[in-house]
């Protein structure tokens, strides 16, 4: 597989992928939030064989998709198995939550749940590994790890009246 990062001044990022099989696919993700995203046939990188614009929620909810969040092949070795059980969930901070204003370590979110707050997106920036006086704001997305299990203790203990996936 070959990858390639584009910087499109004025416009955002060009990532583009060739896979094993000789099939271009290109994401531009906008300033904006908007990602296009291209597909190209083996035999013509210079024209797009189909195309499509996503939002930036429809693009985390692809992205869960394809890392796995939803469904996964059974698995075939121990790190497929590890995997398997895997859960990466996108949290979006709402100005009723019960989070809001207060730190990670307050909240007790590993303590009370067992997943990790792996990730805070604020402001078209990312905060990796938040430390735990971090502080949840109206409007952070909060990139969380974790099993089915603790995933499902998470909503059932900050999104009470949510319907859990």
């Amino acid at each position: 597989m070959l990858f390639k990062e584009t910087d499109l001044p004025g416009i955002g990022k060009k990532f583009s992928v060739i896979t094993g099989n000789k099939e271009k696919v290109a994401v531009i993700i906008h300033f904006s939030g908007k990602r296009e995203i291209y597909f190209f046939d083996k035999n013509d990188f210079d024209e797009p064989a189909c195309a499509f614009s996503l939002n930036e929620d429809e693009a985390a909810q692809l992205g869960s998709i394809l890392m796995g969040t939803y469904f996964k092949p059974e698995a075939q070795d121990e790190k497929e198995m590890f995997m398997k059980n895997l859960v990466i969930e996108w949290i979006n901070v709402e100005s009723d939550s019960c989070m809001v204003n207060k730190s990670i370590k307050e909240l007790e979110i590993r303590k009370r749940t067992g997943t990790s707050v792996i990730a805070i997106i604020r402001n078209n920036e990312t905060i990796t590994n938040p430390s735990p006086d971090e502080i949840i704001k109206v409007g952070d997305t909060l990139v969380l790890v974790g099993n089915k299990e603790q995933i499902k203790r998470f909503f059932e203990t900050f999104y009470p009246k949510c319907d859990l996936r």
